[in-house]
C-alpha cells in the first residue's frame, strides 16, 4: 500500500470512527461560526469532513453553503451542497465565495500540497478566509507507538504546528482582522487525568493511549483491525463510559487549545 493508498485510508477510516460531538468540539464549533461577518452571503467551508460545522450553517441566512472534503464517507453526512474534492484544486473560479472556511485542516496537509492549498483558499474568496488551527501544538508530545510495526506517529496526522507569529502572513492578498485562542476550561482535567491514571492502573485501557480513529501511516494497522488483539478491543469497549477513545490521548493538561483567525482581503 502506497503513501496516497493509506493517507485516503486514513481518513476514511477516522469518518467511520467519529464519536458525538465533545463539548469541547460543540463550543469549537459555535466560536468559529460567530467569526463571520455579517457581510457574507456565500460560505465555502474546505475538508468540512462530516459536516459537523457546514450543517450548522444551514440554520443561518446565507444563500450559499458548500461543503468539500476527499473523503467520500465523510460527506455521506453532510447535508448542504457537497463536493468530493481537494483543497489544493479547488474547483472554483476566483473569488467564488464570500468566505472560506478551512478549519482543522492545514496542520494535516503534505508539504507539497500546503503551499497549492493557501494559494487556491486564498483565490476563491472574495471577502474573507476564516480558519482554526491548533495552538502553537507540540506535536511529538502527542506521538503514539503502532503496536504492530512500532513506528510512532501523530495520531490524527498532524504535521505542522502553527502560533500567531506564523499566522500573521499566512495569506498575501488577506490581512488578519481578528485572532482569538480557544482552550476548554481547565476546570475538568485534574477529573478526567485521574479517571485515565486510574483505568491505565487497571488496564481498563491501553497505557500507550492507541485511539480507535487511529491508522498506522507505515503498515496501515488500527486498533479495529483484523491484525488487533480480542484483548486491546475489550479495553476500549470498557473504557468507552468514561471518555470516548479518541479524546483519551489528548487529555493533557499543558495543551494550548486552539486559534480561531478570520483574514479580510485587501488586495483584488
Amino acid at each position: 500500500m502506497n503513501n496516497t493508498e493509506l493517507k485516503d485510508d486514513y481518513y476514511d477510516h477516522y469518518w467511520s470512527n467519529v464519536d458525538d460531538l465533545s463539548w469541547t468540539e460543540t463550543e469549537r464549533t459555535r466560536q468559529t461560526i460567530a467569526l463571520i461577518p455579517e457581510d457574507c452571503s456565500s460560505v465555502l467551508d474546505v475538508g468540512c469532513g462530516d459536516g459537523r460545522i457546514t450543517n450548522c450553517l444551514l440554520s443561518h441566512q446565507y444563500k450559499c453553503v458548500v461543503g468539500l472534503d476527499q473523503s467520500s464517507k465523510a460527506l455521506q453526512y453532510v447535508k448542504a451542497e457537497k463536493i468530493l474534492g481537494s483543497v489544493d484544486k479547488l474547483p472554483f473560479p476566483d473569488m467564488s465565495f464570500d468566505v472560506v472556511l478551512c478549519c482543522e485542516l492545514l496542520e494535516h496537509l503534505p508539504v507539497e500540497v500546503y503551499p497549492r492549498a493557501v494559494e487556491e483558499i486564498e483565490r476563491v474568496a472574495k471577502k474573507y478566509i476564516a480558519i482554526t488551527v491548533p495552538n502553537n501544538e507540540a506535536l511529538k508530545r502527542t506521538f503514539v507507538t503502532c503496536p504492530y510495526c512500532g513506528c510512532s506517529f501523530h495520531p490524527w496526522r498532524h504535521l505542522r504546528s502553527f502560533n500567531r507569529e506564523s499566522l500573521t502572513n499566512l495569506f498575501n492578498a488577506f490581512q488578519m482582522e481578528t485572532i482569538r485562542a480557544y482552550r476548554p476550561s481547565m476546570k475538568i482535567y485534574p477529573l478526567l487525568t485521574l479517571i485515565v491514571k486510574v483505568a491505565r492502573f487497571f488496564k481498563l485501557v491501553s497505557a500507550r493511549g492507541f485511539p480507535a480513529d487511529a491508522l498506522c501511516p507505515q503498515c496501515g494497522y488500527s486498533s479495529t483491525s483484523k491484525a488487533s488483539s480480542a484483548n486491546s478491543g475489550k479495553e476500549r469497549s470498557r473504557f468507552s463510559f468514561l471518555i470516548p477513545p479518541t479524546q483519551v490521548v489528548a487529555i493533557n493538561k499543558k495543551s494550548r487549545g486552539w486559534l480561531l483567525v478570520l483574514y479580510k482581503r485587501i488586495l483584488g
